[in-house]
């Protein structure tokens, strides 16, 4: 566990909700007691416990209470419709905000884990989202359509990572699904200023939004089997490309 603060090093250490409280309106009841967290297709944890109740603590307060509390207040008025995959629309702010929120959630739940799982995301990552307040410029972000989940046999909520660790230094992929809504972040690891990341392909089922795109539509025309989650989670290599800029 953390001894101090995750992203600035402050103390003393507070209580994060991972997921804030106020998303309940946006859960189904019957179902909200289903969390699974992957870090292999071979290796679930399912968690039985009410999502909105789980905390983590290895924040400090400035940080919890103030630009995190920020973040979380700005994707209020439209994350709720993109869980439940009612009308939305997702322009340049919207995608802004919709993943760097969505990494900040990341980055809490994986401190619900071990070492190991932690370890998958370095420090310093930590300490660049904290200066810049937004994904870096080694990341994409894709969001993907799902359909709410009928019953229990479907995770309301599934989390997964995995690592990438190379010559060039660390690099990984998180992928959240919460309702209708899946976010991915893909980590590349550090390269020149001459440099950036070619985008990805875009598909009825997936969108880029990080660096942000074409306004989106929601939800999305197609859905992405849940049965698929592992492949578009848990790729066996990194296929990131560079361009010049």
């Amino acid at each position: 566990m953390a001894r101090t603060c995750v992203f600035c090093g402050g103390t003393p250490l507070t209580k994060e909700h991972v997921l804030p409280r106020w998303l309940r309106t946006a859960l189904d009841p019957a179902m909200e007691r289903a969390r699974y967290i992957r870090f292999a297709s071979s290796s679930i944890h399912v968690h039985e416990a009410p999502l909105m109740n789980e905390q983590v603590r290895v924040v400090c307060a400035p940080c919890n209470n103030g630009w995190m509390n920020d973040l979380e207040e700005s994707v209020r008025h439209f994350l709720p419709a993109l869980i439940r995959g009612t009308a939305a629309q997702l322009d340049h702010v919207r995608q802004v905000r919709l993943a760097t929120w969505s990494l900040k959630t990341m980055l809490m739940y994986q401190h619900t884990h071990g070492r190991e799982a932690q370890s998958l995301i370095p420090a310093m990552d930590y300490a660049a989202f904290f200066a810049d307040r937004r994904p870096s410029r080694f990341m994409l972000g894709r969001v993907a359509f799902m359909n709410y989940p009928s019953d229990d046999s479907v995770p309301l909520a599934d989390t997964l990572c995995q690592g990438y660790g190379s010559a060039e230094g660390a690099a990984w992929i998180s992928t959240l699904k919460i309702g209708c809504l899946v976010t991915q972040i893909v980590r590349v690891a550090d390269f020149d200023e001459q440099w950036k990341i070619q985008p990805f392909e875009s598909f009825p089922s997936l969108r880029h939004v990080w660096p942000a795109a074409d306004p989106i539509d929601w939800p999305l025309p197609l859905a992405i089997p849940h049965e698929h989650m592992s492949d578009l989670a848990l790729p066996d290599t990194l296929d990131v490309r560079l361009m010049s800029r």
